[in-house]
């Protein structure tokens, strides 16, 4: 991947988390599921050693993904990933 790849993904992301975390203010814990991340980059898209860079292939946090993630009834196709 490439630098501006990995910029627009990280800031995907950062946006997904804060929307999730302001959703849930007042609402006690929130459970995100792990993104499946286990590589790091730097800005310049380079793969590099994920000790102490607090990138999420270094921090491997989150909860599994659920078994089945969707579920279908008829048309109505349910995403079973709900962090709060």
């Amino acid at each position: 991947m490439n630098g501006r790849i990995l910029s627009r993904l990280f800031m995907l992301f950062s946006l997904l988390f804060l929307w999730t975390v302001q959703g849930a203010m007042g609402q006690g814990t929130i459970s995100l599921p792990w993104t499946g991340q286990d590589k790091c980059y730097n800005t310049s898209g380079t793969q590099i050693s994920c000790a102490g860079t607090r990138q999420d292939g270094d921090l491997q946090i989150g909860v599994d993904w659920p078994d089945p993630q969707f579920t279908v009834n008829g048309e109505c196709v349910t995403d079973n990933t709900d962090p709060f």
